[in-house]
């Protein structure tokens, strides 16, 4: 292994971090403004004779320029730029553990449609950012956006950007990667920053399916498709995709730029409404069941489908993972736990009474009483459960409370009947004195 450079200007090395398609990538450390950094370094050896090579270098400090222009939380910011006995370096912002969009491009590692259309609506605003300030990237691809630890994007790389309104000589004939390439930029027609959003689309594209929308065999190949054939539906390679986003998709796609989103805004606006639709919709779904799996529990048995709807809404769903503790010995809660599904361990100072698996209640004294736990109650496997508190139910209609707190009490009078001794501990008796219903339960049954 090639031993570590020490220093690039004021910038220490701390470790190789990389390799990226211009450079090697150094850990570093910038001790006047105390904070890690990332050094990219070219590879291009300096040589005036070699138009590559001069054409490669200014491509490279194209990239300190183009970013150092902008300031956007979602893209890679660039902090400084030189030479070190004559390599060329640019110093920029160092993510920790983040990684690029690459891994979700697989077909193993397709992320939910959800999140898909949120990392882009994100990607489009910061492009759009770009353009205003007058930078085109001109490079958009998922090895160009890298995702935080924290899940946040940063956009970089900004080798090939451009900036049309700018007084400057570019790179001029075919720059960037051919598969994200628009049409107009494999044809090195004039471009704009449109070219962008198609970029950004193909992203997309292989985001919800795992596949380019255009793959030809060779280069040739590859921008003849890209200027004259329609990419294929996303339905048609995951039918479960909502039309809407699939719309989207194509609109991103257009070969003509007139047929295209006309910015970033525009692109993202879209998502965000699908992507609000969307989560509405997984709710909606999730909701249902939920409906669907307090109809199947015999508790509700004699409930009408209103009066379910009512005891879902009424109460709180959660979810443990086994191992983790519903209620301690002591705790104040006075709420009931209706176990939708998995097993909980009844515990007393650490030893086990019995356990309750789904269709079982637990907190019914202490949901009469007003009492402080006897017991613990432990996830033994993953658990779903309704919690419901009497302020909670009292929202519900009388008629709602009424055959709720019949058929607690049956189910504890039940109980009761078959127990003794150690175990009457188990089922959370807690009070030698009958259960009382709550003010709730005795204004709804007209006591």
């Amino acid at each position: 292994m090639p031993e570590l450079p020490e220093k690039f200007g004021k910038y220490h090395v701390v470790g190789l971090a990389g390799r990226g398609n211009m450079g090697v990538v150094y850990l570093g450390y910038d001790p006047f403004a105390d904070r890690d950094v990332a050094i990219k370094v070219s590879v291009i050896k300096e040589n005036l004779d070699n138009t590559a090579a001069r054409q490669a270098r200014k491509l490279f400090f194209n990239e300190a320029h183009m970013a150092g222009l902008l300031d956007h939380p979602n893209i890679l910011k660039i902090f400084d730029a030189g030479e070190e006995n004559g390599e060329p370096y640019i110093v920029m912002e160092y993510v920790e553990g983040g990684q690029t969009l690459l891994p979700y491009c697989e077909p193993k590692g397709l992320l939910p449609i959800q999140k898909v259309a949120e990392i882009i609506g994100t990607c489009a605003r910061a492009i759009d950012y770009a353009h205003r300030q007058g930078v085109i990237h001109r490079d958009i691809k998922p090895s160009n956006i890298m995702q935080t630890t924290d899940g946040d994007l940063k956009i970089g790389d900004f080798g090939v950007a451009h900036r049309p309104l700018a007084d400057t000589t570019h790179v001029l004939g075919i720059v960037g990667s051919p598969r994200y390439m628009s049409p107009e930029q494999v044809q090195e027609d004039k471009i704009s920053g449109q070219t962008d959003l198609y970029s950004l689309g193909v992203v997309m594209f292989e985001l919800l399916t795992g596949q380019a929308p255009f793959a030809g065999t060779n280069l040739g190949r590859l921008i003849y498709e890209i200027a004259h054939e329609a990419a294929p539906s996303v339905l048609d390679l995951r039918p479960e995709i909502p039309a809407a986003l699939d719309d989207i998709v194509k609109c991103a796609l257009a070969k003509n730029p007139a047929d295209r989103y006309r910015s970033g805004t525009e692109f993202a606006s879209d998502l965000a409404g699908l992507f609000t639709e969307l989560v509405c919709q997984d709710e909606r779904m999730d909701e249902l069941d939920r409906f669907a799996a307090l109809r199947r529990l015999p508790f509700f048995s004699d409930f009408s489908d209103n009066n379910v709807w009512e005891a879902l809404r009424s109460g709180t769903w959660k979810s443990f993972a086994a191992g983790e503790t519903i209620v301690s010995e002591g705790n104040p809660d006075v709420s009931l736990y209706i176990l939708i599904k998995g097993e909980v361990k009844v515990t007393q100072e650490g030893k086990v009474l019995t356990t309750l698996s789904s269709g079982h209640c637990f907190g019914e004294l202490n949901y009469v009483a007003r009492a402080k736990q006897l017991h613990s109650i432990e996830a033994a496997s993953d658990v779903s459960l309704l919690q419901i508190n009497e302020a909670q139910m009292s929202r519900a209609s009388e008629l709602c409370q009424l055959r709720f707190h019949k058929t607690f009490l049956r189910n504890l009078i039940g109980r009761l009947a078959q127990s003794s001794g150690a175990s009457l501990a188990a089922l959370s008796v807690q009070s030698p004195n009958y259960p009382v219903a709550p003010k709730s339960a005795r204004a709804a049954s007209g006591d």
